[in-house]
């Protein structure tokens, strides 16, 4: 792979060649934009890496220049604390990523490795075999085969094999943790831990802990060393699960730790080098998110270098089929009635719903029809019985009121933890999965939801 520096400075300059060198990369260099521009063209570099500020211009030129010139040159701006602003702005133009000056040796080896692996997708030199998702019914842990899903299976086989940290979308019960999965079996770190984390559950008081882990003796009551997430996805796949929902605090964090890629344990003096794959989620609109200012955007540019959108279950109606027999396999293999088929009008029913709560809403209407129906298929009753249940109604807008929700029906003698579940299952499917919603309606913390969908076993 062949670097191109560019920074005006000579002695920066020959310490940087120098150290792309041991790393194992050819490299050559330049100091100002008109010199770039003209190498660019000239040696077609497969990475540049730019200082922000220079004589004649600035590393934004540089992302123009290297997008004019053609090719796929990755841009890599250099900046110091003062100018993150500006590095964004650059990732904005299209540059790939920017480094904090003085650059530490772990980030180089890092983002020029993640490169590395997209220099050797582009030529081809990737492991082979995959089956033909279209085939095979889909691909790794996803299940689908209508047109939409076959664009999701070609994006996500195409990002696995970078390094890339991705951003997946959709709505609530659409796939997005199975996505992340898939993501992390099909790249080349399917060896090494898949970490997934809630940024809505961690509790403040506990976040550095949590993520960093702690020495013996860091606080009262850590009697022993403890490894943190980053330490233990270290090597694999960290996945950021809801990421919206992360604390500002905690957003601070984050990006410290991804612009140094090293880390400290709590209570400890030693620096870690990070070595992950990110992967976050969301579930809402996080450009809306950055414009609230409830999400650095910073960080943002950060984790949205390779976007990618789950379509929702109403747009791939053709796939509620294979779906359902899937998830009837799956708990016929668990409970053994001899289940082995739908009832034509049963798919037929399934087919005409809505899905507001998408593949996470049919697997478990499929599991209530398993326990409704006797063997050997699916009965077109039990379907027709589990959509109609008020308790799992789409919620229709009436004027004014309570009476705008659906209704739960609970029964003299039933347990508070029952009325509890009931309630809360309720509400989390009327409001389509949205946990801040379900939270400000039932009047209580985002922490408490996570904490109940714990405790009942319910899927989050």
């Amino acid at each position: 792979m062949n670097v191109l520096v560019v920074e005006d400075e000579p002695g920066a300059r020959e310490a940087l060649v120098e150290l792309v060198k041991e790393l194992g990369y050819d490299a050559s260099a330049v100091g100002t934009v008109a010199d770039a521009t003209a190498a660019l063209s000239r040696l077609r570099p497969d990475v540049c890496i730019a200082d922000l500020g220079l004589p004649d211009g600035d590393g934004i030129d540089v992302v123009r220049a290297a997008k004019n010139a053609g090719g796929d040159c990755a841009v890599v701006v250099l900046t110091g604390r003062g100018s993150v602003r500006s590095a964004v702005e650059a990732m904005k133009a299209g540059a790939h990523d920017f480094l904090l000056k003085p650059l530490r040796t772990a980030q180089l080896t890092a983002t020029l490795a993640q490169l590395s692996e997209r220099h050797d997708e582009a030529r081809g030199n990737l492991p082979a075999g995959l089956p033909d998702p279209a085939s095979a019914g889909g691909l790794a842990g996803m299940i689908g085969r209508s047109a939409p899903m076959l664009e999701v299976f070609r994006l996500l086989t195409r990002v696995a094999r970078s390094n890339a940290p991705v951003m997946i979308t959709g709505e609530s019960g659409s796939g997005k943790e199975v996505a992340a999965a898939t993501v992390h079996l099909l790249s080349r770190r399917a060896r090494q831990p898949f970490i997934a984390i809630n940024c809505g559950a961690i509790s403040p008081t506990l976040v550095e802990s949590e993520l960093f882990g702690h020495e013996k003796g860091a606080f009262t009551g850590a009697d022993r060393r403890r490894a943190g997430t980053f330490e233990m996805a270290n090597g694999g796949t960290l996945f950021l699960d809801e990421v919206t929902e992360m604390p500002p605090e905690l957003q601070v964090k984050f990006l410290r730790v991804l612009e140094t890629r090293t880390f400290r344990r709590v209570g400890g003096s030693e620096e870690l080098d990070l070595d992950i794959r990110l992967i976050a989620s969301s579930n809402r609109d996080l450009a809306e998110a950055v414009r609230m200012e409830t999400f650095r955007a910073d960080l943002f540019y950060r984790l949205n270098v390779f976007p990618l959108r789950l379509p929702t279950l109403r747009e791939r109606k053709e796939d509620i089929p294979l779906l359902a027999n899937h998830f009837l396999s799956e708990i016929e293999e668990k409970e053994r009635r001899g289940f082995s088929s739908f009832e034509p009008r049963a798919l037929e029913s399934f087919a005409t719903h809505s899905w507001p709560g998408n593949v996470r809403e049919l697997k478990n209407a499929v599991h209530r029809a398993y326990v409704l129906s006797d063997p050997p298929a699916i009965e077109a009753e039990a379907a027709a019985a589990v959509l109609t249940d008020s308790a799992f109604e789409t919620p229709r807008p009436l004027a004014g009121g309570d009476d705008s929700w659906p209704r739960v029906e609970v029964r003299v003698g039933e347990t508070l933890q029952t009325i509890e579940k009931k309630v809360l299952t309720a509400t989390l499917h009327a409001v389509k999965g949205d946990k801040r919603q379900a939270a400000e309606l039932l009047g209580v913390s985002l922490k408490t939801i996570y904490n109940k969908l714990k405790e009942y076993q319910l899927e989050a």
